[in-house]
């Protein structure tokens, strides 16, 4: 079942996002900072789902304002974060290539994630979930999102392009390590 996420799915989506996406700064920290900002996402924007048997099995998270969600997660969250991000401080940079990624950019709105469990991928689930995200955003008056996406993701790309995502151009959010940047307009 296709659905918006709840608070309570929070935790699960974390998960996923853990396994399913091993790679990168996010996946690197722990499944309660992820819970965290899902909760974040699902209470100030949204967050598509699909459930198997009420459990959730995939989502895709999004925001129409990048740099609000992450100022309320800082606000709602700031020691909380503090503490959990402090053995991770030494590797600032990464933190500081992500703020000037999105002080940079001129769309605000964005796809944030989209994991499937390994064992539901390649049954059409992100399809059907983009269906219902993209009919969102175009509810709340988004004309263009965006997505960030690693280049060596082949796959991801892949959906992307077949889901209608236009390339619009290369970029280095972090040092040495090539994305590329995709629209979708309503």
């Amino acid at each position: 079942m296709i659905c918006f996420a709840e608070k309570k799915d929070a935790l699960k989506i974390a998960i996923i996002h853990k396994i399913e996406i091993g790679k990168g700064f996010l996946s690197s920290l722990p499944t309660s900072f992820l819970e965290k900002l899902y909760i974040c996402i699902i209470e100030n924007d949204f967050c598509v789902v699909d459930k198997e048997n009420g459990e959730v099995v995939g989502f895709i998270a999004g925001t129409l304002d990048l740099k609000k969600l992450y100022s309320l997660f800082v606000k709602k969250y700031f020691f909380y974060s503090i503490v959990l991000l402090l053995p991770k401080i030494l590797n600032v940079r990464k933190i500081i290539e992500d703020i000037f990624y999105i002080k940079n950019e001129e769309i605000n709105a964005e796809l944030l994630t989209v994991a499937v469990e390994k064992k539901y991928q390649g049954q059409g689930m992100a399809k059907k979930m983009l269906e219902l995200f993209v009919s969102e955003m175009k509810k709340r008056g988004i004309k263009i999102f965006k997505v960030v996406v690693g280049e060596e993701l082949n796959p991801a790309i892949s959906f992307y392009e077949k889901s209608g995502f236009k390339f619009l151009k290369d970029i280095e959010v972090h040092k040495g390590k090539k994305s590329r940047i995709y629209i979708y307009q309503l």
